[in-house]
């Protein structure tokens, strides 16, 4: 595939196309030449195009069009995007490291999982978008996707992020001043440090986000939604009881425990009898849940960060979307419930952060 020309005009986009390092190499000397308007130059047109695992580091594609492409696993480490229309690209599992996408046309794109520290994205377009078939649409149901991402350092400053999910991500020293979050996910993820001021934050969800440190005092939270207030801890033992009697006579006596959105971080719940209980959405960084009893419990969307799960019995127990990062689950009890059709929810596997440790069924 030849690059080069005898002038800088447009050429046709490429659709389609799995790249090679030569061919990315080859692709980003004429870019590059197109840039600073030297002879030969031309700018980098793909769409739809495989780029997967590829090295960019250090390339520079301002203004170049790769719509709907597939950079996930790719290396970008100080690459450069600005102004480039990226719309719609997969970005699952990247290094994007110390990248500068200002003001980067990012609608619809995904970062699970992706590494962003100190990446630049002021001024960034990440509303929704999406591919449908091979036709490019806006989306108005889902943002971009930050699952999982790395979020340390990284510049969203002014960046309009409306309907993003960023859902189990780690977001320390990030910089959302003035950035447009409204309708935006953070179940499950941490907030350390980061800087919201300005920032629209009508409707976004920060349900079971952890919101930490400097940056936070001062900003207006009125209009999102954040977990209930922690329970007084004789309150929270009257709540365990109420539903341990709940459960004993079949529903008769006691009360459910509903406990869903609470603020419950560094609870000891050892050993207590939640079985079925309303848990969705909520806060239970480092909480202590040594052998409890967990059957059928509703844990969807919950922050389980550091929690010691350890002897849990967590069978038939829905923990869709649920953030175990560092959660100690050695003995943990999992699998189909007996004499009913429920069975574990877990987390989908590449999101399951169990590298040290096993869940026993």
């Amino acid at each position: 595939m030849t690059w080069g020309s005898e002038s800088n005009r447009e050429r046709p986009v490429v659709v389609g196309v799995r790249f090679d390092q030569g061919m990315l190499a080859q692709l980003h000397k004429v870019h590059k030449r197109f840039v600073l308007t030297q002879p030969n130059g031309v700018r980098a047109r793909l769409r739809q195009c495989d780029l997967s695992g590829l090295d960019f580091s250090c390339m520079h594609f301002a203004d170049a069009e790769m719509s709907g492409c597939n950079f996930g696993g790719a290396n970008l480490r100080k690459a450069v995007f600005r102004r480039a229309d990226i719309f719609c690209a997969n970005f699952d599992n990247a290094d994007l490291s110390e990248c500068d996408f200002a003001r980067a046309d990012l609608r619809g794109a995904r970062f699970d999982r992706a590494n962003l520290t100190d990446t630049l994205l002021p001024g960034a377009d990440l509303r929704e978008g999406v591919i449908l078939a091979e036709k490019m649409a806006l989306d108005e149901r889902n943002g971009s996707q930050f699952s999982s991402a790395l979020l340390r350092g990284t510049n969203m400053a002014g960046s309009r992020l409306k309907l993003a999910n960023f859902s189990r991500a780690i977001l320390e020293g990030a910089n959302f001043a003035d950035a447009d979050l409204r309708g935006a996910r953070f179940h499950g993820a941490a907030l350390v440090d980061v800087n919201l001021r300005g920032a629209r934050l009508l409707g976004a969800d920060l349900r079971a986000a952890l919101l930490r440190g400097r940056g936070l005092d001062h900003v207006r939270l009125g209009g999102a939604y954040v977990n209930r207030p922690a329970l007084p801890p004789r309150a929270l033992e009257h709540h365990v009881a109420e539903h341990a009697r709940w459960v004993s006579s079949g529903g008769t006596e006691g009360r459910r425990a509903d406990l869903a959105g609470h603020d419950l971080m560094g609870s000891d719940l050892s050993g207590a009898n939640l079985a079925a209980a309303k848990l969705d959405v909520s806060l239970l960084v480092a909480a202590r849940l040594r052998g409890t009893l967990l059957i059928a419990a509703k844990l969807a969307n919950a922050n389980l960060y550091g929690a010691d799960l350890r002897g849990a019995d967590l069978r038939g127990a829905d923990l869709r979307n649920a953030n175990l990062r560092e959660a100690r689950l050695d003995g943990v009890k999992i699998g189909e419930l007996p004499g009913t059709r429920l069975a574990t929810v877990l987390p989908i596997e590449t999101e399951l952060p169990l590298t040290r440790h096993r869940l026993d069924r």
